[in-house]
């Protein structure tokens, strides 16, 4: 499986980028976007990890919505918006999810600040993705549209 997206210009790639973890940062606003793919052992359904993860997310305290969606090439799946306190707090929360604690311990020093997420779990050809964005609470909604073209990029081949 290979992920493919075309970043905005102004978003820096992580040196360790491959075709199943892309990672993007943007310094000037402390925002994160990466996609990965799951483990072959982690991958569950989408039907049956959607609803896991949700319940997951309730007890620990961070779920502030949770709905389907549908974008780019004909891709769905299941988002959850976060309240976070900061990445490392988040860090701790998601040890009982390996692949998204994994991309958290990218995140570059000095940006444990209260920050909002986006995490999307979808699903091609029996492997399951997880999306996930990160940006300070007070540019949230600003960088969610910046990065939407990206979103529309993706593909699973």
């Amino acid at each position: 499986a290979e992920i493919k997206v075309t970043p905005r210009s102004n978003w820096q790639a992580n040196p360790d980028n491959n075709s199943t973890s892309l990672i993007w940062f943007q310094n000037s606003t402390k925002s994160v976007i990466g996609v990965k793919k799951a483990l072959d052992f982690l991958s569950f359904p989408l039907f049956l990890a959607g609803p896991f993860v949700t319940q997951f997310l309730t007890d620990k305290g961070v779920l502030e919505s949770a709905d389907q969606i549908s974008f780019g090439n004909g891709n769905y799946g299941y988002r959850y918006i976060l309240n976070l306190s900061s990445p490392s707090k988040l860090l701790n929360s998601f040890s009982g999810l390996p692949q998204i604690g994994s991309f958290l311990t990218s995140i570059p020093q000095g940006y444990d600040v209260p920050y909002k997420g986006m995490l999307i779990l979808t699903q091609k050809q029996g492997d399951l993705y997880a999306i996930i964005f990160l940006s300070p609470i007070e540019n949230f909604d600003s960088k969610l549209k910046d990065i939407k073209p990206s979103m529309d990029s993706i593909q699973f081949n």
